[in-house]
C-alpha cells in the first residue's frame, strides 16, 4: 500500500465514524435513557443537555459530560 491509499482509508474511516455519531445524535434526545461506556459510570443515565459534540447526563443528582461516541441506548 502506498501513502495515497492509506490516506484514503483514513478519510473513509473518519467519515464512517462521523456518520454513526450523527445517526446517534438524531436517535437520542433530551430525556432519553442511555448507558455510558466508561468503567466509572455504571447504570443508566438520563440526557439533560445536548451540545454540538458532547452530552450532559444526570443520575441521582450526579452530572457527567461525555462524548456522543461513548453513549449507547439503554
Amino acid at each position: 500500500m502506498d501513502l495515497d491509499q492509506l490516506l484514503e482509508i483514513r478519510n473513509d474511516v473518519a467519515f464512517a465514524i462521523k456518520q454513526v455519531s450523527e445517526r446517534q445524535t438524531k436517535q437520542l434526545g433530551v430525556g432519553a435513557r442511555v448507558k455510558v461506556d466508561h468503567r466509572k459510570t455504571p447504570g443508566t443515565w438520563v440526557i439533560s443537555k445536548i451540545n454540538r459534540k458532547t452530552v450532559v447526563c444526570e443520575q441521582d443528582g450526579r452530572r457527567i459530560k461525555c462524548s456522543m461516541n461513548m453513549l449507547a441506548a439503554a
